[in-house]
């Protein structure tokens, strides 16, 4: 879920992540999808899901001085 703080929408995405760092139960995870960019905090649970939390920005205003988005997910390991 990607919630854009400048108009308070919350809307669904679908990302591709790249795990970047990873330290124990925690990795920094940089993503795409087609109209955003993200870079996560990830947490791994005992069961296999991670838990992502972290800062969006929609492609067209990556160099501008908008607030990012914030965004929030899952991710299932097989």
């Amino acid at each position: 879920m990607n919630l854009d703080l400048n108009s308070l929408k919350l809307e669904p995405e679908n990302v591709y992540l790249m795990r970047i760092l990873e330290k124990g139960k925690l990795s920094l995870n940089l993503g795409a999808s087609r109209r955003i960019g993200v870079l996560t905090l990830g947490y791994k649970t005992k069961i296999p899901v991670v838990i992502h939390s972290g800062l969006s920005k929609k492609w067209e205003t990556l160099f501008k001085t908008e607030l990012p988005g914030i965004f929030f997910g899952f991710e299932v390991r097989f």
